[in-house]
């Protein structure tokens, strides 16, 4: 995330560049929150079993649906989850080669 110690980017606003840190703030909270509600007791299906029908480097995990669980839900497992969870979880969905990188990144 962004840091209020380095300052606006060049041609934003000190107030623009303050609402950008908030709402990325305040998404991140909601993510948590998705995480400690939701997927915590109940993690997503990998996105090679949830959607098979889609290699990893289609564009369809570059916009809509796909993105969107990748970022939403995926990833944000992947994040907050411990790391013996994460273990377990590798051990239950076997990684396909062209998603190595997921895990591995993770």
């Amino acid at each position: 995330m962004a840091s209020n110690e380095i300052g606006p980017p060049e041609g934003v606003s000190a107030e623009d560049w303050e609402a950008y840190l908030k709402h990325n703030q305040d998404w991140e909270a909601v993510l948590q929150q998705r995480f400690e509600n939701e997927l915590k007791a109940t993690p997503p299906l990998p996105p090679w079993e949830k959607f098979p029908e889609y290699e990893s480097g289609n564009v369809f995990w570059r916009m809509g649906t796909g993105e969107e669980y990748l970022t939403d839900y995926f990833t944000v497992y992947l994040k907050y989850a411990s790391k013996d969870d994460i273990q377990a979880y590798k051990l239950k969905y076997p990684v396909p080669k062209t998603w190595e990188s997921w895990y591995n990144e993770k």
